[in-house]
C-alpha cells in the first residue's frame, strides 16, 4: 500500500440558502434558513426556521441579505459553516414582482407538499365544475334588483322603519 494508490475520498459539502438575521460580530454573520416539514400529529405544513453562524471573512454580507453558506470544519465553539456568497443584497429585494415570485413558488410547495400527487390544474377544474352544478354559488341568483333589505344601508333601514312606525 503505497502513497500512490490510496484516493481520498471528496464527499460533497451541505449547502444552504437562508437570509442573514445580524452581523453584528466580527467575521461572523448568524444565516436563518428555512424548510417545510409536516407536523406529525397534525398532519399540517408548518415552516421551520434554523439559525446558523457562519464564516464572513471579508464582512461582506449584511442584515437582509441572502446569502449561500457551506459546511466547513468547527471555527469556534458554534461556528460551523462558511460563507460561499451573497446570493442577492437586501436593497435588491424592494421589487414587489419579485416578491409576489417568490411567494408564489412558496404557495406551490406547500401546496405539494400538503397533497401529494395532485396538481393545481386538477383543482381548478374540479372548482369550476362545482360552481356550474351549484346555482347558489352564481352571481346571477345574488343580485335579484329586488331592492331587498340586504341591499340598503343602515341609515336608510333607519329611516325606513321610523317612517313605518316601527322601532325606532
Amino acid at each position: 500500500m503505497t502513497g500512490a494508490d490510496t484516493q481520498v475520498q471528496q464527499t460533497q459539502r451541505k449547502t444552504k440558502v437562508g437570509r442573514v438575521v445580524s452581523d453584528k460580530m466580527d467575521k461572523t454573520i448568524v444565516v436563518s434558513v428555512e424548510r417545510l416539514a409536516r407536523h406529525p400529529l397534525y398532519k399540517r405544513v408548518i415552516r421551520l426556521t434554523t439559525k446558523f453562524k457562519a464564516h464572513d471573512e471579508e464582512n461582506d454580507a449584511h442584515t437582509g441579505d441572502t446569502v449561500l453558506i457551506e459546511e466547513s470544519r468547527p471555527l469556534s465553539a458554534t461556528k460551523r459553516w462558511r460563507l460561499i456568497e451573497v446570493v442577492a443584497r437586501a436593497s435588491e429585494h424592494g421589487s414587489s414582482s419579485d416578491v409576489v415570485f417568490e411567494e408564489a413558488e412558496t404557495t406551490e410547495a406547500i401546496h405539494a407538499a400538503a397533497h401529494p400527487g395532485r396538481t393545481r390544474s386538477d383543482e381548478s377544474t374540479d372548482d369550476e365544475a362545482a360552481d356550474a352544478t351549484n346555482p347558489a354559488t352564481s352571481s346571477a341568483s345574488s343580485v335579484d334588483g329586488s331592492g331587498g333589505e340586504a341591499d340598503r344601508s343602515d341609515e336608510e333601514r333607519s329611516d325606513s322603519s321610523v317612517a313605518e312606525g316601527g322601532p325606532a
